[in-house]
Protein backbone atom coordinates (compact mmCIF):
# COMPACT_ATOMS: atom_id res chain seq x y z
CA UNK A 1 0.00 0.00 0.00
CA UNK A 2 2.75 2.51 0.66
CA UNK A 3 4.57 1.69 -2.40
CA UNK A 4 1.32 2.21 -4.56
CA UNK A 5 0.94 5.53 -2.51
CA UNK A 6 4.72 6.65 -3.28
CA UNK A 7 4.09 5.75 -6.91
CA UNK A 8 0.89 7.67 -7.12
CA UNK A 9 2.51 10.80 -5.71
CA UNK A 10 6.05 10.54 -7.41
CA UNK A 11 3.87 10.27 -10.88
CA UNK A 12 1.22 12.97 -10.14
CA UNK A 13 3.20 15.73 -11.70
CA UNK A 14 4.54 13.70 -14.64
CA UNK A 15 0.88 11.91 -15.56
CA UNK A 16 0.05 15.06 -18.89
CA UNK A 17 3.83 15.71 -18.35
CA UNK A 18 6.42 13.00 -19.65
CA UNK A 19 10.08 13.43 -19.20
CA UNK A 20 11.21 9.74 -20.47
CA UNK A 21 14.04 9.90 -18.08
CA UNK A 22 14.70 8.03 -14.71
CA UNK A 23 16.91 11.24 -13.83
CA UNK A 24 14.61 13.30 -12.14
CA UNK A 25 14.14 14.72 -8.55
CA UNK A 26 11.99 11.90 -6.58
CA UNK A 27 10.82 14.37 -3.08
CA UNK A 28 9.62 17.21 -5.24
CA UNK A 29 7.56 19.13 -3.34
CA UNK A 30 5.04 19.66 -6.07
CA UNK A 31 3.77 16.02 -5.51
CA UNK A 32 0.41 15.21 -4.64
CA UNK A 33 -1.88 12.32 -3.90
CA UNK A 34 -4.27 11.71 -6.51
CA UNK A 35 -7.52 9.58 -6.89
CA UNK A 36 -4.90 6.17 -7.11
CA UNK A 37 -3.96 7.07 -3.20
CA UNK A 38 -7.16 8.03 -2.12
CA UNK A 39 -9.01 5.54 -3.12
CA UNK A 40 -6.54 2.78 -2.56
CA UNK A 41 -6.66 4.26 1.36
CA UNK A 42 -10.32 3.74 1.04
CA UNK A 43 -10.18 0.07 0.61
CA UNK A 44 -8.08 -0.45 3.49
CA UNK A 45 -10.30 1.66 5.27
CA UNK A 46 -13.30 -0.80 4.16
CA UNK A 47 -11.14 -4.03 4.44
CA UNK A 48 -9.51 -2.79 8.19
CA UNK A 49 -13.25 -2.36 9.30
CA UNK A 50 -13.93 -6.19 8.11
CA UNK A 51 -10.87 -8.19 9.47
CA UNK A 52 -10.98 -10.50 9.67
CA UNK A 53 -12.73 -11.26 6.40
CA UNK A 54 -15.40 -13.30 6.30
CA UNK A 55 -15.66 -14.83 2.38
CA UNK A 56 -19.45 -15.83 2.84
CA UNK A 57 -21.52 -14.24 0.64
CA UNK A 58 -23.60 -12.08 3.21
CA UNK A 59 -20.20 -10.42 4.29
CA UNK A 60 -18.91 -9.66 0.93
CA UNK A 61 -22.03 -7.70 0.12
CA UNK A 62 -21.55 -5.87 3.35
CA UNK A 63 -18.12 -5.22 2.32
CA UNK A 64 -19.07 -3.77 -1.03
CA UNK A 65 -21.89 -1.39 0.38
CA UNK A 66 -18.77 -0.04 2.53
CA UNK A 67 -16.71 0.79 -0.24
CA UNK A 68 -19.68 2.21 -2.24
CA UNK A 69 -20.18 4.47 0.84
CA UNK A 70 -16.40 5.26 0.93
CA UNK A 71 -15.86 5.71 -2.45
CA UNK A 72 -18.54 7.94 -2.41
CA UNK A 73 -17.44 9.50 0.71
CA UNK A 74 -13.80 9.79 -0.94
CA UNK A 75 -14.77 11.48 -4.02
CA UNK A 76 -17.11 13.90 -2.51
CA UNK A 77 -14.04 15.32 0.23
CA UNK A 78 -11.50 15.10 -3.05
CA UNK A 79 -13.59 16.55 -5.89
CA UNK A 80 -10.73 17.60 -7.52
CA UNK A 81 -7.94 14.55 -6.98
CA UNK A 82 -8.24 13.73 -10.80
CA UNK A 83 -10.87 10.89 -10.79
CA UNK A 84 -11.90 9.28 -13.80
CA UNK A 85 -14.43 10.48 -15.76
CA UNK A 86 -16.86 6.98 -15.14
CA UNK A 87 -15.62 6.99 -11.56
CA UNK A 88 -16.74 10.40 -10.95
CA UNK A 89 -20.43 10.08 -12.80
CA UNK A 90 -20.58 6.80 -10.62
CA UNK A 91 -20.16 8.74 -7.42
CA UNK A 92 -22.22 11.31 -8.91
CA UNK A 93 -25.35 9.03 -9.84
CA UNK A 94 -24.78 7.23 -6.43
CA UNK A 95 -24.63 10.48 -3.87
CA UNK A 96 -27.18 13.02 -5.90
CA UNK A 97 -29.37 10.31 -7.19
CA UNK A 98 -28.95 7.29 -5.28
CA UNK A 99 -28.25 5.09 -8.61
CA UNK A 100 -26.33 2.47 -7.82
CA UNK A 101 -24.98 0.56 -11.34
CA UNK A 102 -22.07 -1.34 -11.83
CA UNK A 103 -20.58 -0.10 -14.91
CA UNK A 104 -18.95 -1.88 -17.94
CA UNK A 105 -15.24 -0.58 -17.12
CA UNK A 106 -12.25 -1.44 -17.93
CA UNK A 107 -10.11 1.45 -16.70
CA UNK A 108 -7.25 1.22 -14.82
CA UNK A 109 -8.48 2.59 -11.73
CA UNK A 110 -9.81 -1.16 -10.41
CA UNK A 111 -6.01 -2.21 -10.32
CA UNK A 112 -4.62 0.85 -8.71
CA UNK A 113 -6.38 0.91 -5.38
CA UNK A 114 -6.07 -3.10 -5.40
CA UNK A 115 -2.82 -3.12 -3.30
CA UNK A 116 -4.76 -3.64 0.36
CA UNK A 117 -6.18 -6.80 -0.91
CA UNK A 118 -2.64 -8.43 -2.11
CA UNK A 119 -1.49 -8.25 1.62
CA UNK A 120 -4.79 -9.03 3.58
CA UNK A 121 -5.62 -12.27 1.49
CA UNK A 122 -4.45 -15.55 3.04
CA UNK A 123 -4.85 -18.00 0.10
CA UNK A 124 -4.84 -17.16 -4.04
CA UNK A 125 -8.36 -17.75 -3.34
CA UNK A 126 -9.06 -14.94 -1.24
CA UNK A 127 -7.05 -12.76 -3.40
CA UNK A 128 -9.33 -13.61 -6.49
CA UNK A 129 -12.05 -13.59 -4.74
CA UNK A 130 -11.88 -10.11 -2.71
CA UNK A 131 -10.48 -8.38 -5.72
CA UNK A 132 -13.52 -9.23 -7.56
CA UNK A 133 -15.72 -8.09 -4.45
CA UNK A 134 -13.39 -4.75 -4.58
CA UNK A 135 -13.23 -4.47 -7.98
CA UNK A 136 -17.05 -4.97 -9.64
CA UNK A 137 -18.98 -2.68 -8.12
CA UNK A 138 -17.22 -0.18 -10.44
CA UNK A 139 -14.86 -2.02 -12.99
CA UNK A 140 -17.48 -4.82 -14.19
CA UNK A 141 -15.75 -6.06 -17.08
CA UNK A 142 -13.28 -8.86 -17.56
CA UNK A 143 -10.41 -7.09 -18.43
CA UNK A 144 -10.78 -4.43 -15.37
CA UNK A 145 -11.38 -7.49 -13.35
CA UNK A 146 -8.17 -9.43 -14.72
CA UNK A 147 -6.27 -6.07 -14.20
CA UNK A 148 -6.83 -5.64 -11.00
CA UNK A 149 -6.62 -10.02 -10.14
CA UNK A 150 -3.51 -9.62 -11.66
CA UNK A 151 -1.75 -6.70 -9.70
CA UNK A 152 -3.11 -8.10 -6.14
CA UNK A 153 -2.03 -11.67 -7.46
CA UNK A 154 1.59 -10.04 -8.19
CA UNK A 155 1.53 -8.40 -4.69
CA UNK A 156 0.21 -11.96 -2.31
CA UNK A 157 2.90 -14.10 -4.18
CA UNK A 158 6.01 -11.81 -3.92
CA UNK A 159 4.80 -11.44 -0.41
CA UNK A 160 5.20 -15.52 -0.07
CA UNK A 161 9.00 -15.35 -1.38
CA UNK A 162 8.01 -15.92 -5.28
CA UNK A 163 11.48 -14.95 -7.15
CA UNK A 164 10.58 -12.62 -10.15
CA UNK A 165 11.10 -15.53 -12.50
CA UNK A 166 8.07 -17.26 -10.43
CA UNK A 167 6.26 -13.97 -10.78
CA UNK A 168 6.97 -13.36 -14.60
CA UNK A 169 5.73 -16.75 -15.41
CA UNK A 170 2.47 -17.03 -13.80
CA UNK A 171 1.71 -12.96 -15.22
CA UNK A 172 2.48 -14.77 -18.44
CA UNK A 173 0.75 -17.57 -18.48
CA UNK A 174 -2.27 -16.54 -16.75
CA UNK A 175 -2.70 -13.00 -17.62
CA UNK A 176 -0.70 -10.63 -20.07
CA UNK A 177 1.45 -13.19 -22.25
CA UNK A 178 2.52 -9.65 -23.80
CA UNK A 179 4.77 -8.92 -21.22
CA UNK A 180 7.15 -11.94 -22.07
CA UNK A 181 7.67 -9.21 -25.19
CA UNK A 182 7.97 -5.77 -23.93
CA UNK A 183 11.14 -3.74 -23.98
CA UNK A 184 12.09 -0.86 -22.10
CA UNK A 185 14.12 1.16 -24.92
CA UNK A 186 11.12 1.00 -26.90
CA UNK A 187 8.46 1.56 -24.17
CA UNK A 188 10.54 4.88 -23.20
CA UNK A 189 10.41 6.04 -27.05
CA UNK A 190 7.32 5.09 -27.99
CA UNK A 191 4.82 4.14 -24.81
CA UNK A 192 1.72 6.89 -24.91
CA UNK A 193 -0.58 7.26 -22.22
CA UNK A 194 -3.21 4.80 -21.83
CA UNK A 195 -6.16 4.04 -19.10
CA UNK A 196 -7.12 0.49 -19.36
CA UNK A 197 -5.91 -2.07 -17.76
CA UNK A 198 -5.11 -3.96 -21.06
CA UNK A 199 -2.19 -1.20 -21.59
CA UNK A 200 -1.14 -0.29 -19.14
CA UNK A 201 -1.03 -3.23 -15.88
CA UNK A 202 1.59 -5.51 -18.22
CA UNK A 203 3.84 -2.12 -18.56
CA UNK A 204 3.48 -1.80 -14.66
CA UNK A 205 4.06 -5.12 -13.97
CA UNK A 206 7.41 -5.47 -16.43
CA UNK A 207 8.05 -2.04 -14.94
CA UNK A 208 8.75 -3.71 -11.95
CA UNK A 209 10.11 -7.32 -13.04
CA UNK A 210 13.36 -5.27 -14.47
CA UNK A 211 13.52 -3.47 -11.43
CA UNK A 212 16.73 -3.16 -8.59
CA UNK A 213 14.82 -1.77 -6.16
CA UNK A 214 10.96 0.31 -5.09
CA UNK A 215 12.65 3.46 -5.95
CA UNK A 216 13.60 2.05 -9.28
CA UNK A 217 10.31 0.40 -10.52
CA UNK A 218 8.50 3.94 -9.65
CA UNK A 219 11.54 5.79 -11.74
CA UNK A 220 11.04 2.83 -14.43
CA UNK A 221 6.86 3.93 -14.74
CA UNK A 222 7.82 7.37 -14.68
CA UNK A 223 10.63 7.13 -17.25
CA UNK A 224 8.06 5.40 -19.85
CA UNK A 225 5.93 8.36 -19.67
CA UNK A 226 2.09 7.56 -19.97
CA UNK A 227 -0.46 7.21 -17.15
CA UNK A 228 2.60 7.09 -15.13
CA UNK A 229 1.28 7.96 -11.23
CA UNK A 230 -1.28 5.04 -12.11
CA UNK A 231 1.43 2.83 -13.46
CA UNK A 232 4.04 3.50 -10.40
CA UNK A 233 0.69 3.20 -8.18
CA UNK A 234 0.94 -0.42 -9.69
CA UNK A 235 4.30 -1.26 -10.23
CA UNK A 236 5.13 0.10 -6.49
CA UNK A 237 2.76 -1.78 -4.96
CA UNK A 238 4.16 -4.79 -6.28
CA UNK A 239 7.84 -4.01 -5.84
CA UNK A 240 6.79 -2.98 -1.97
CA UNK A 241 5.74 -6.55 -1.27
CA UNK A 242 8.45 -7.63 -3.11
CA UNK A 243 11.65 -5.57 -1.48
CA UNK A 244 10.14 -4.27 1.74
CA UNK A 245 8.04 -6.91 3.09
CA UNK A 246 9.27 -6.58 6.61
CA UNK A 247 11.07 -3.38 6.47
CA UNK A 248 11.15 0.02 5.68
CA UNK A 249 13.93 0.56 3.36
CA UNK A 250 15.52 4.29 3.93
CA UNK A 251 13.50 5.39 0.40
CA UNK A 252 10.33 5.17 2.42
CA UNK A 253 11.15 6.42 5.52
CA UNK A 254 12.50 9.88 3.99
CA UNK A 255 8.97 9.49 1.87
CA UNK A 256 7.21 9.51 5.33
CA UNK A 257 8.95 11.87 6.48
CA UNK A 258 8.58 14.57 4.28
CA UNK A 259 5.71 13.87 1.86
CA UNK A 260 3.16 11.91 3.53
CA UNK A 261 1.22 13.23 5.81
CA UNK A 262 0.94 11.44 9.85
CA UNK A 263 -2.65 10.19 9.80
CA UNK A 264 -1.97 8.63 6.42
CA UNK A 265 1.02 6.99 8.08
CA UNK A 266 -0.81 6.18 11.17
CA UNK A 267 -3.46 3.88 8.94
CA UNK A 268 -0.50 2.40 6.37
CA UNK A 269 1.18 1.10 10.06
CA UNK A 270 -2.44 -0.06 11.84
CA UNK A 271 -2.86 -2.26 9.21
CA UNK A 272 0.17 -3.47 8.84
CA UNK A 273 0.11 -4.58 12.56
CA UNK A 274 -3.42 -5.67 12.40
CA UNK A 275 -2.67 -8.42 9.74
CA UNK A 276 0.66 -9.38 11.51
CA UNK A 277 3.11 -7.88 8.91
CA UNK A 278 6.43 -6.49 10.71
CA UNK A 279 6.93 -4.13 8.02
CA UNK A 280 7.21 -1.22 11.07
CA UNK A 281 8.34 -3.13 13.90
CA UNK A 282 11.26 -1.22 14.85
Amino acid sequence: MLGAIIGDMTGSIYEFKPIKTKDFDIFNKLTRMTDDSLLTIAVAKVLMKHYPIDYSEESLKKIQDDLIKEFVLTWRMNIHAGFGAMFFEWCRKVHQEGIIERPNSYGNGSAMRISPVGWIANTEEEVKILSKTVTEITHNHPEGIKGAEAVAMCIFIAIHGYSKEQIKERMVKEYYPEIDNLDFEDLVKNYKFYATCQRSVPQAIYCFLISNSLEDAIRNCISIGGDCDTTAAMAGAIAEAYYQKDNLSKFEEDFLYYMIDPHVEKLIEDFHKMIGSQKFDK
